[in-house]
Formats: structure tokens, sequence, C-alpha cells
């Protein structure tokens, strides 16, 4: 007999089940729910929100215990602040509906889930990256394929470079600018981003492929700046020892074809929301190429061990957007208890820069972009007559902020795979956030004089 084994039957019972360990059990099945329920109401919207809402807040309690505290303080902070005032508008007559409150950001959180699955498709064999390369070909490489499978895969792929790029060595500078601006000018277009589907949830009447070109046209611009100041920052004799991490032209399959079908169906059916689309199409794409290349059982079984492991990861985006659908619901109801007291400040190419440069500064004071983007848009929407440009601020606002925010995603990612003080990366990158600040200027210009 092994002297380690248990020596009675009482010994071999098995444990009970805690309240702690049944919880760890809830937020990836609740995160699903989420999803199904909030796209049933979609395409059904007989179909109760408040089933969806109940999901999503069921999820975000059990995840509290993995915030970190300055994310607790946050989300908090928002909800408190919401709270109050939903009941001062409350006191001043406004008719307060807790369920748009509590439901708000339900689009958001269900395409978060949803694009969150997409991770699965490049982990079956033949689908992951190729890093190796040194260069300024690679340095271009590792520049563009960041930016092109950032814009489907979302954070995902920020971390799946610089965890390959960190693996024999701390990140350096020049690797963190290249990957947080290459991350970063995604935002400023594609909807499979927090702050493209925040812009798009809460301003309606938005002119989505306006929006895109305008927003793709800038994100050449700073992609184009990153490499101007690659050159004068480093220097061309660093740029040729550089360690890249090219990609393979056969992984932008998945991505190219979710963005297809979406654009399609899109066409097809213009009723339905992009994030609506986004959701119901990104799992579904997934998990067929995730059965295609592993097959079905093994992608069954990836699916359920993602769902149970992998999605309360995102605990941090979960909590906070449904802290900022309470926060925009409060502002929207003080708006509405005091219409004049809502500036009406006229949006145009000085204006919008200035907001864009506001937000930059409030992310770099450590203020977490969902924020400042959600008080800015619940503040001026009511006196906006063009919520595409509006949509155009608040996305450069959230991009540039993303880069230059201490607390922001892209920021910490970085900092811990560089071994660095997430505070160094601000001042990496003032600069770059500066000049993408007067270049947002000149698309802001050039939309101007084409729309207004």
């Amino acid at each position: 007999m092994n002297p380690s084994s248990p020596k009675d039957g009482a010994s071999r019972r098995p444990t009970p089940p805690t309240i702690i360990g049944d919880l760890r059990v809830l937020p990836g099945p609740m995160l699903i729910a989420t999803l199904v329920f909030t796209i049933a109401h979609g395409f059904f919207p007989s179909f109760p929100i408040e089933a969806g809402a109940l999901a999503a807040w069921l999820a975000g309690v059990t995840v509290w215990h993995r915030l970190p505290p300055r994310v607790r303080m946050q989300v908090g902070g928002m909800i408190v602040i919401g709270i109050v005032c939903l009941g001062v508008a409350g006191l001043q007559g406004v008719r307060i509906d807790l369920m748009d409150a509590a439901g708000r950001s339900l689009p958001i959180i269900a395409m978060l889930t949803g694009v969150a699955f997409l991770r699965l498709a490049y982990r079956a064999p033949g689908a992951t990256f190729s890093p190796g390369g040194h260069g300024w070909g690679a340095y271009l490489r590792t520049m563009l394929g960041l930016h092109l499978f950032g814009a489907i895969i979302n954070i995902s792929a920020l971390a799946v470079f610089a965890d390959r790029l960190s693996r024999t060595s701390p990140l350096n500078r020049r690797d963190i600018r290249l990957l947080g601006r290459s991350f970063t000018t995604v935002a400023f277009y594609s909807p499979f981003i927090a702050g493209v589907a925040l812009a798009l949830g809460m301003i309606p009447g938005v002119d989505f492929p306006r929006f895109v070109v305008f927003g793709i046209v800038l994100a050449g611009i700073g992609l184009g700046v990153n490499i101007l100041l690659a050159w004068m920052e480093e220097g061309p004799l660093a740029l040729a020892r550089h360690r890249g991490y090219p990609m393979r032209l056969q992984s932008l399959w998945l991505p190219v074809a979710l963005a297809a079908a979406v654009m399609l169906v899109h066409r097809i059916w213009p009723s339905l929301s992009i994030l609506l689309l986004i959701s119901l199409l990104s799992p579904l794409l997934a998990l067929a190429a995730l059965a295609y290349q592993a097959g079905l059982s093994s992608a069954t079984r990836s699916a359920a061990q993602f769902t149970a492991g992998e999605l309360p990861g995102m605990s941090g985006e979960l909590c906070i957007f449904l802290a900022a659908g309470v926060l925009g619901a409060g502002f929207s109801a003080l708006s509405a208890a005091w219409p004049e007291a809502i500036p009406a400040l006229p949006l145009n190419p000085i204006t919008g820069s200035a907001m864009v440069a506001t937000l930059a500064l409030v992310s770099m004071a450590g203020v977490h972009p969902l924020v400042s983007v959600t008080a800015l848009v619940t503040t001026l929407l009511p006196s906006i007559s063009d919520p595409t440009f509006l949509a155009m601020v608040c996305v450069v606002g959230w991009g540039l902020g993303s880069a230059v925010g201490p607390y922001s995603g892209v920021s910490l990612i970085l900092a811990a795979r560089g071994d660095i003080s997430n505070w160094r990366i601000p001042k990496w990158n003032a600069l770059w956030c500066a000049l993408m600040v007067l270049a947002a200027g000149g698309v802001f210009s050039i939309y101007d004089a084409l729309f207004t």
C-alpha cells in the first residue's frame, strides 16, 4: 500500500462544493447566455432583454474578485456616480428606466464575447503565426501583421505578438512602441474593437461606410508616422537588427472571411446592426474553422474548455462596460433633467481635434477611455447634427488614449511583457500621440469639406 494513500473511507469522501467554487464555474456560461440572449433580442425584439442583462450582471458579480484594485475603484466609482445621477434626475421628475441602465452595454459585451472565440481558430495546428526575421522588412511585417490581425481578433492579437517576441527576452522600448502604435490605430475604424463598438452602440445614425473609410485613412497615416518616428527615434542601425514577427498571408483568411461576411449580411439586411452581426458570425465562423482544422469533437471540447477557463478572463472588460452603461444612463438622465445646461458646442475640425487631445490627456492621467468617451457622448449627442463626425472623434480619442493611458489594456499587456512600469509607456508614445492629433485635425478638415 502506498503510505501516502488514505487509510479510511472518511478521508476519501468528496469535498463538498464551496460557494466560491460554485461561483467560479458561472462566468463563462453566463457570458455565453448573455451572447445568446442578446442575439435573440436583436432578431426577435419581443424576446426579453432582461434575460441578457441578468446573465451579464451575474457574470460581473462572480468575476469581481478577479479585478485589480484600481479597476475595482473605477468600476465602483462609475456605478456610484451613475446611480447618484439617476437619483437626482428622478427627483427632478425624469422617468428612470432601470433596464436601460442595466442593459445599455449588452450589445458591446455580446460582441466582445463573440470575438473572443476567434482565438480558438489560431490554436489549431497550422493556424498559428510564424515568428522570425530581422531588419526593416521584419519591422514592417510585424507592424502590418499585428494591425491586420488586431482589426479582427482584438487585443488577443496584441497579446499573441507580445508573448512571442518576449519569449527570449523582455520587450524593449522599440518593440513596445511598435506593438502599441500598430494595434491602437485599429481603434480608428474596426467595429471589432471595444471603442468603435461603444461609439456605434451609443451614437445612432452613424454612416458606417463613411466612418470606416476615414478611419482607415487616419490609421494609414498613423502607421506612416510610426515608421518615420522609428527611423528618427531608433536610427537605421537599430532597425537593421530588429527581430520581427512576420505574418503569413494564408493566416489572413479568417479575418478577411469574417469582415466580408459581416459586410455582406449587413448589405442584405441593413436593419441588422453591425454589432449584432459580429456577435453572431464571429463564434460561428471561429468554431467552423476550428472544426475543419481539428475535427468536430476537438472543436467542441476546445469550446467548452475555453468557455469555462478563459472567457472569465475578460472580467475587466465585462465589469467596466456594465458600469459604463449605468454611468451613461445617469448622464443621459441628468441631460434630460437640465437640457439647458448642455453646451451647444459646434463640431468642426478645430473643436474635434481639441476633444481628441482632451480624451488623450485624460487617459494619460490614468482615467480609462471608456469613462471619458461615455461622458463626451452623453453630453454632446443631443446637440450634434452629424453623428458620424462625433463617432470619429470618439474612436480617435479612444485609440490615442489606449496608446498613452497607463492603465489601458494595451499598456498593461506591453508593460508586463517588457518588465517595466506601465507609466513609462505614455512618455514613449507622447510625441506620436501629439502628431496624430494634428493628423486627425487634417482628416476632420477633409471630412468637413466634403460632407458639411
